[in-house]
């Protein structure tokens, strides 16, 4: 144990350091609904010396060392919110880095392409009939579209209260509502760009 913690020390510095308050503060961001990394710009309060005594801190070294470290973190936050570094830095984690990405660099393409699945008529895609879920929602479960889509369509649309007051299973959608919500502030999109798309296909 000593030797694994003087190996984790070796490692332990204000880069790799920062990256793990960063870690800490996305995975509180995703798994509560208190606190908003936006709005406290990543922070969250942690020491140094605890830090350095960890055996974890060698993949936060690993974490420094890729292309875009908060978006890998990103990345695999939304597709599980407990994700342990060691799995955010090792295959799986650059497997969803990667699929993220290429998402991000079509972002367009992906919401046009998402969009041609719904039901022509725009209101239907979103009413819950006797209270089941609506079909955008559906779609989504299903895997038909992205979370991207998801969260920009209901988003800019406004339907989560209306989803608040008439669907009877709360349980699922209550979990991908908090999701898309919390990762609508990591989508930096211009609004008017995909509500013209919207307003292309729909009317």
């Amino acid at each position: 144990m000593k030797k694994m913690i003087k190996t984790s020390q070796s490692f332990a510095n204000e880069e790799t350091f920062q990256l793990y308050i960063k870690y800490l503060a996305m995975k509180k961001h995703f798994t509560t609904d208190g606190y908003d990394y936006q709005k406290y710009r990543g922070k969250v309060r942690a020491k140094f010396e605890t830090y350095r005594t960890r055996n974890d801190v060698f993949f936060f070294h690993k974490l420094s060392t890729k292309d875009e470290p908060i978006n890998q973190l990103l990345a695999n936050m939304v597709v599980n919110p407990n994700s342990w570094i060691r799995d955010i830095v090792e295959d799986i984690g650059d497997e969803r880095y990667v699929d993220w990405r290429k998402k991000m660099d079509a972002l367009s393409y992906t919401f046009k392409s998402d969009l041609s699945k719904l039901d022509d008529n725009y209101q239907a895609n979103f009413v819950t009939p006797d209270g089941q879920h609506p079909h955008i929602l559906r779609l989504y479960l299903q895997k038909q579209i992205s979370l991207e889509t998801f969260t920009i369509i209901t988003n800019l649309s406004n339907i989560f209260p209306y989803w608040d007051d008439n669907l009877v299973d709360k349980i699922v959608a209550r979990d991908i509502i908090r999701l898309s919500k919390k990762y609508r502030p990591f989508l930096e999109i211009n609004e008017k760009k995909f509500k013209d798309i919207i307003r292309d296909r729909f009317f």
